[in-house]
C-alpha cells in the first residue's frame, strides 16, 4: 500500500488562505447585495413619504406653492419660537 503524500505547513497555510479569501469574496458579494437592497427600501420609503404628501395635497386642495408658504411659515414660526 503506497503512503499518502503529506502535506507541508505551507501547503496547509496556503488551502487555509484561500478558503478564507473565498469566504471574504463570498461576504463581500452578499454585503453588496445588501447595500443595493438598503438602498432601494430607502428609494421606496421616499418614493411613499410624496405618496403621502400628494393623497394630503389632494385631499386638502392645496397647491405646491400653497404647501411652500405652509411649510415656510411653519419654519419661521419654529425659528422664532426657538430664539425667544
Amino acid at each position: 500500500m503506497e503512503r499518502r503524500h503529506r502535506r507541508t505547513k505551507k501547503e496547509k497555510l496556503d488551502d487555509e488562505l484561500l478558503k478564507i479569501t473565498e469566504a471574504m469574496e463570498q461576504h463581500s458579494k452578499s454585503l453588496s447585495e445588501l447595500e443595493e437592497k438598503r438602498l432601494s427600501l430607502i428609494e421606496e420609503i421616499e418614493q411613499e413619504r410624496i405618496r403621502e404628501v400628494t393623497k394630503l395635497m389632494r385631499e386638502k386642495n392645496l397647491s405646491v406653492d400653497q404647501l411652500k408658504d405652509i411649510i415656510g411659515d411653519a419654519a419661521e414660526d419654529a425659528a422664532v419660537g426657538q430664539s425667544v
